[in-house]
């Protein structure tokens, strides 16, 4: 196998996976045009084929060939390369002594099972490319979702791996795909390499500097800080805190939002909390693409729910939208949102219990790449306090949960929860504050911003956004934005001068 041995991989080890040689074979359509027909076996050919397989199957074919020549037999099952390594039992150790190693290509794997690393697999197609800006991106643009199957596919093996070591590339898509399966894991299962100057990936540093230098790049990978004391150089690289834009300027100068944010949310009933946050979450799928997992059992996902996403997304009323505008919104809306639903699931027969919920939301993290959770409102969760555990302790520990693992997977969680009875006592309702819901005063000590939702006339549809919590410097200010809430489309809007004089008089 030339290809191998100009890499100066093992043609050996390279066998036992199953991998061999091939030619392309053509084949002409009616109108005489020439494209693959399949890869044929040929000792002297120039097409390295490497077989996907699965519990000891064939599920695939992943072709290499010269000048980058990537592509997959059709009907692959999109899922790692090597990948039935991932069901030794060594790997489920808990001192994590036994790891997986993750490359970019087949090339970087084949290197880290020369140098001894017999537990390593490569994902099926490379590293994608990050997400573009809202003007680039084109419809089918979903690199959140199908280019990240391999990971829900293997959703409960992966589980039960207690450390893994990130080895793809160090260029832009490859930091990309690290970042994701970062994130899909959770940082405290994972280790980082750092290649030598000059080399961007294994393979490279295997033909650069020896094998010996590509098996010290593994052993002396280093785990992403967590816990206990590091040294600044034990840190990989990181960027400081990228805010968002709500899409409504006005609110920009006193909110910004940023990943990973936990974010509680309340507001007296009828002040318009959950449909405000619905328009959040499709401005920032619209501005930056975005996926989003949501659970409002108070609220049937059809018709309601997909009524209100409906105007919000087209900014018409329903009766005006054509069918075309309807297919486009509907599309954006199957692009950019998943529905947790307990009764669709077929769970009736069991408790909603909040630790259901954040398993439904692993499965959407790691089957469409969501970047965000809205769980509206809390009350709807059971909650499963321990004997003896106060109401205060049991809401600290499940923000707690709620909140890391939010944090161990990059996402932007909101939590909306109604405040007490005693706001409106007496008929004398005031603008509720975070302590005001019932419970625990984590509901204010916990987010990383506390947002309340007011509409004092509800004939005004005038709408006050107060930002009550604002945790890291930077990401906002406390203070009160005021919006105007369109019936006719459920949108928030922003006030103009003319309307912000008025009430002002």
């Amino acid at each position: 196998m030339a290809g191998l041995e100009k890499r100066q991989l093992n043609p050996e080890n390279a066998a036992r996976l199953g991998v061999f040689t091939g030619r392309v074979v053509y084949s002409e359509d009616e109108q005489g045009n020439r494209h693959i027909d399949h890869v044929a076996p040929d000792d002297a050919g120039n097409i390295l084929v490497f077989p996907i397989i699965e519990g000891g199957e064939i599920v695939g074919e992943k072709y290499r060939g010269p000048k980058k020549f990537f592509f997959q037999k059709p009907g692959s099952r999109q899922t790692f390369i090597n990948g039935d390594v991932m069901d030794d039992p060594a790997l489920y150790d808990p001192s994590g002594t036994t790891a997986l190693v993750i490359t970019e290509g087949e090339p970087d794997m084949l290197t880290a099972i020369d140098a001894g690393w017999w537990h390593t697999v490569s994902v099926p197609a490379g590293a994608p490319n990050p997400p573009k800006d809202k003007d680039q991106r084109e419809d089918t643009d979903d690199v959140e979702g199908d280019k990240f199957w391999f990971m829900y596919h293997n959703r409960d093996r992966l589980k039960k791996i207690r450390r893994f070591i990130i080895a793809v590339d160090n260029d832009r898509n490859g930091k990309f795909l690290a970042d994701e399966l970062v994130r899909r894991l959770g940082a405290s299962r994972c280790w980082f390499v750092t290649y030598p100057d000059g080399c961007k990936d294994l393979n490279q540093v295997l033909m650069e500097q020896g094998e010996d230098a590509a098996r010290a790049v593994l052993a002396e990978a280093k785990p992403y800080p967590l816990k206990g004391i590091y040294a600044l150089a034990d840190y990989p690289d990181r960027p400081p805190i990228e805010t968002y834009s709500t899409g409504w300027p006005v609110l920009d100068t006193i909110f910004r939002p940023f990943l990973p944010a936990f974010t509680v949310v309340t507001g007296l009933p009828g002040s318009g909390k959950s449909t405000w946050v619905m328009n959040l979450a499709f401005n920032l799928a619209d501005q930056y693409g975005w996926k989003w997992a949501v659970f409002s059992p108070e609220l049937p996902v059809v018709p309601q729910l997909r009524d209100k996403l409906r105007r919000i997304v087209s900014g018409v009323p329903l009766d005006k939208m054509t069918p075309p505008v309807l297919a486009r919104v509907d599309r954006f809306i199957n692009e950019h949102f998943v529905f947790i639903d307990f009764d669709v699931a077929g769970d009736g027969d069991q408790d909603l219990t909040l630790e259901w919920l954040m398993e439904r939301v692993y499965d959407a993290l790691m089957r469409f790449g969501v970047r965000g959770f809205i769980l509206d409102p809390w009350n709807e969760v059971e909650h499963a306090r321990e004997k003896f555990e106060s109401d205060t302790s049991y809401i600290n520990r499940a923000l707690r949960t709620v909140i890391k693992f939010g944090r161990r997977h990059g996402l932007k969680t909101f939590v909306l929860a109604h405040p007490t009875k005693d706001v409106g006592k007496d008929g004398k309702a005031r603008v509720p504050t975070l302590y005001d819901i019932e419970g625990s005063a984590a509901w204010f000590n916990k987010p990383d911003f506390g947002i309340v939702v007011d509409r004092p006339n509800a004939n005004a549809d005038r709408t006050s956004i107060h930002i009550r919590k604002v945790r890291f410097e930077g990401t906002g200010d406390k203070g009160e934005v005021v919006l105007q809430f369109n019936r006719d489309n459920s949108r928030f809007e922003q006030l103009n001068a003319s309307q912000y004089i008025m009430d002002m008089q």
